[in-house]
């Protein structure tokens, strides 16, 4: 009797337990539906705007005039008097078969669409809508957009052969913004994409260099930012031969005194470290209280210079002491290098040039440089010599004004580049 009554009180609690696990597992399946409630409630998508307050679509614009412009139109109409007038759209396709609309609010009476390449005629819907999303039936207006801006500015069009590859030049008086694309025929004897130009300046300037002094064949074709693009351009040219100049050979000539060396600079040496991205210390940073600041350079080797790039100081692009007038000096006769650190006796001009910023010639705050600016500054900013330059080894470097026209002058690297002479 003992062990029935030992064996019942087991089942009783076994009994129990399950009950208890029972009731638990309910309780947990209840919590995760309400979680899960909650949640999908959350997540419906909220209506935005006002509800709608009936059904009756607004009136027509009426009275559309079309002014055809460059790759586009602009259309002016008359609106309608509804007092819940939200917008005016505008229904229209590309010629690479996409669909597209543009919206223009009830306080104008203009919109202007774009994309559009070779002159064609084509049709356009304009729809009205109120507060109410009701749309009017559609008004059909005829536009004929004039040819792209891509097509004058691939007239325009110059390519030459230069000093370790090719010069491109452009005019964009749209200021349209567009790619430039360039191809050349490789060994496998098929084009493949070498370089490409995104810009939007009135009067473009491009070139690829690092190429062999060998006949090459090019491609150079033009899109635009809706996917339109020219003919391509197919050319036969020969880079010229050039070196990039060895900067282990370089060194620092006699400073004259009328200049001082800042305390945010660095030595002269900081001009051949192989840093283009610097600042502070890691540039060459000169001040003077009277004559335009120069600076004297021994190149190592008699060279023709064919080109060369100067890096500014990070943070302080065309702006501050930038250099913005430049003129560069040289001399083959280490006599007249090695004289009077001041004296200008035997030197010749060998080219003068102006740092042109994309966005203006204006300086202004690193943060408002545009992506054209800053492109510029970090790849260098480029100067070709005449042809004509005789050989030197000796190079003088003057600032004849800042970007701030300031007393003082930084540069953070500089390469040359030429034909040597053996």
């Amino acid at each position: 009797m003992k062990e029935n009554m030992i064996k019942n009180s087991i089942n009783f609690n076994e009994s129990s337990l399950q009950k208890e696990r029972v009731s638990a597992l309910v309780k947990l399946l209840l919590l995760l539906w309400l979680v899960c409630s909650v949640f999908l409630t959350s997540c419906e998508e909220e209506y935005i705007g006002q509800y709608p307050v009936d059904n009756i679509p607004p009136q027509k614009v009426s009275n559309p005039v079309v002014t055809n412009l460059k790759g586009g139109a602009t259309i002016k109409y008359d609106l309608p008097g509804d007092k819940d007038l939200l917008y005016v759209k505008a229904q229209y396709t590309l010629p690479n078969g996409e669909q597209k609309e543009k919206l223009a609010s009830a306080f104008v009476n203009e919109l202007t669409i774009k994309g559009f390449a070779k002159s064609a005629k084509t049709t356009v819907r304009l729809i009205t809508i109120d507060r109410s999303q009701n749309e009017s039936a559609p008004v059909e207006v005829e536009i004929e957009p004039l040819s792209s801006p891509i097509f004058d500015i691939y007239e325009s069009l110059s390519v030459v052969a230069a000093f370790g590859g090719i010069k491109l030049t452009w005019d964009n008086p749209e200021k349209e913004s567009v790619v430039i694309g360039i191809l050349y025929k490789n060994e496998e004897n098929s084009f493949v994409s070498i370089e490409n130009f995104y810009t939007s300046v009135d009067k473009g300037i491009g070139a690829i260099r690092g190429l062999k002094s060998e006949e090459t064949e090019f491609g150079i074709f033009i899109r635009d930012i809706y996917s339109n693009y020219t003919d391509t351009l197919y050319m036969t040219l020969t880079p010229w031969h050039e070196s990039e100049l060895d900067k282990k050979l370089w060194r620092g000539m006699t400073l004259c005194p009328s200049f001082t060396l800042s305390q945010w600079g660095g030595p002269i040496t900081k001009l051949w470290d192989g840093q283009t991205i610097v600042d502070n210390t890691d540039v060459y940073y000169l001040n003077t209280t009277s004559i335009r600041i120069f600076f004297t350079m021994d190149l190592g080797v008699s060279t023709k210079l064919s080109r060369f790039k100067f890096w500014g100081r990070n943070n302080w692009y065309f702006n501050l002491h930038h250099p913005k007038e430049i003129e560069i000096w040289g001399t083959d006769d280490p006599a007249v290098a090695n004289g009077d650190p001041c004296s200008w006796d035997g030197w010749e001009l060998l080219m003068s040039c102006t740092s042109e910023k994309p966005s203006g010639p204006e300086a202004m705050a690193f943060a408002n440089l545009t992506s054209e600016d800053l492109a510029l500054a970090r790849g260098g900013e480029e100067f070709e010599f005449p042809l004509e330059v005789p050989s030197v080894r000796y190079i003088r470097f003057r600032t004849l004004r800042s970007w701030t026209d300031s007393n003082s002058s930084f540069i953070g690297e500089l390469t040359f580049w030429g034909q040597i002479n053996d």
